[in-house]
This record gives structure tokens, C-alpha cells and sequence, in this order.
């Protein structure tokens, strides 16, 4: 149908292209909505309001928390109660800023990563990072010629980790590493499990970079150390008799 004649018809696609700014009458939310929108709830509210009068139920008043992270408040459901208003709080919340202990760089790393059974854990920022700072100081292959029974004896007369107490999976760590003084005597030997091992060899890394006098590192680690393995034997012993009064 034709339209009269001086009289224009506005086009379907023609809209109101203004926007206003809304504040929900039910939870206070701002947001920016168009100018012909005459809604005075945001859409969740709206939903809720529609569905209770479909239903016949009363409005459920917005539920509201508190970020654990950024201490703003946010709406959650009650059934769910959110701890974080966003993916991105939550992440900052689970992780912790740490420096590399090579490269000097920070990065950050989820807390539940973070463990002492490892020298890795949360000190390298990358796999590289981490290889570079046990490769960092020359290594020698070998222990000597008589290597093995030293190390058997060594093993026989500690036949536990000094640090833990465990007696499987053992290796002989030099107190003073081997490339330094070529030194395999009992008093430069003590027996460590994995993990124990290589927490011990990350110190020393440490206070090498530090670079001590030699003397004074000997002194320091020899009393550490041994004083260790003697408060280790003594738990072991009292555990040991203790099983056995158990047992009688």
C-alpha cells in the first residue's frame, strides 16, 4: 500500500541510536542500555521478577559476596557462593609472584606447585632456567678409582638418609663437592635420598655464589650436616624402641 502523498513513513530499520545509563532498581547494577529501553531491571532481575510471576513465587532478593581477592562486591547465587568475582581474580588469588633464581626474572606460579620436596619448585621460571643453574659449574665423571667400595662403606656405616631417615632409593653426596678437594673420606660422605640430595646440592649453590672462604664453608656444613644425621639416628632409635614396646 502506497503511502499519501507529503507524509514519509519511518523505515523498520531506522532506530534510536542514543543510549543511557541504567541502575537496576533490585541489585544497583550500572550498565549502559539503549535509549528506547524503558526496562528499569537489568536482565537477570527482570528474568527472575518474570519467572516468579509465571510461577507464582516471591522475587529472590540478589544474593550478594565479597571477592576474597579484590574486596568488591559482586551478585552470586546462593547456592554457589562465589569466593572471587572473576576468572582473574581468582588466578591472582591461586598464584604467587616469585623471581628466577637464574635468569632474575619474576613470573608467577600457582601455590599449590609450590613444594619442598624439590629444589625446582618455584625457583625457575623455566625448564632451561633451572638446568642452567645445576649446569653452571664444571662437572667431573668419576669418583676415583676405588669409588664404589667407598661409596659401599659409606652406605653401611649410614644406612639411612641423614635428613629423612628413609632407607631406600640412597645416593652418597660430598659435602664439599669432589671437583673442589677430590676429598673422599668419611667425613666428606653422607648418605641422602633423592630429594634430600638435591635440596642439599641447591644450597650449596647458593652459598657458593656467595663465595665464602673455603674453610668457613667446610666448618659450616661438616657441623650442619653431621649434627643432622645424629638428630635423624637418635628418631630413628626412639622409633625403632617404641615399635617394640608396641609390639610386646
Amino acid at each position: 500500500m502506497a503511502a499519501p502523498s507529503g507524509i514519509a513513513l519511518p523505515r523498520a530499520t531506522e532506530r534510536k541510536r542514543g543510549t543511557r545509563v541504567r541502575s537496576c532498581i533490585e541489585c544497583g547494577k550500572i550498565e549502559q542500555v539503549r535509549a528506547d529501553n524503558a526496562a528499569q531491571r537489568c536482565r537477570s532481575c527482570s528474568s527472575r521478577a518474570s519467572a516468579a510471576e509465571r510461577f507464582g513465587r516471591p522475587t529472590v532478593k540478589p544474593n550478594y559476596e565479597t571477592c576474597q581477592h579484590c574486596r568488591c562486591s559482586f551478585v552470586s547465587s546462593p547456592s554457589n557462593r562465589q569466593k572471587y568475582c572473576s576468572l582473574g581474580c581468582l588466578r591472582a588469588a591461586k598464584s604467587v609472584e616469585r623471581t628466577c633464581a637464574t635468569c632474575g626474572g619474576s613470573f608467577r606460579i600457582a601455590r599449590s606447585v609450590l613444594s619442598d620436596r624439590t629444589n625446582s619448585s618455584g625457583r625457575f621460571c623455566s625448564r632451561s632456567c633451572y638446568e642452567r643453574h645445576l649446569c653452571r659449574t664444571p662437572r667431573i665423571r668419576g669418583r676415583g678409582s676405588r669409588w664404589k667400595t667407598i661409596r659401599k662403606a659409606a652406605l653401611r656405616q649410614t644406612p639411612f638418609c641423614a635428613f629423612c631417615g628413609r632407607t631406600r632409593h640412597l645416593q652418597v653426596h660430598h659435602i664439599i663437592p669432589f671437583r673442589l678437594t677430590r676429598d673422599n673420606t668419611p667425613t666428606n660422605l653422607i648418605p641422602l635420598c633423592r630429594a634430600c640430595h638435591k635440596r642439599v646440592e641447591s644450597v650449596f649453590h647458593d652459598v657458593e655464589a656467595v663465595d665464602p672462604p673455603l674453610p668457613v664453608t667446610k666448618l659450616v656444613l661438616f657441623c650442619s650436616i653431621h649434627a643432622r644425621r645424629t638428630v635423624t639416628l637418635h628418631l630413628l632409635k626412639s622409633s625403632a624402641h617404641a615399635d617394640q614396646r608396641a609390639a610386646a
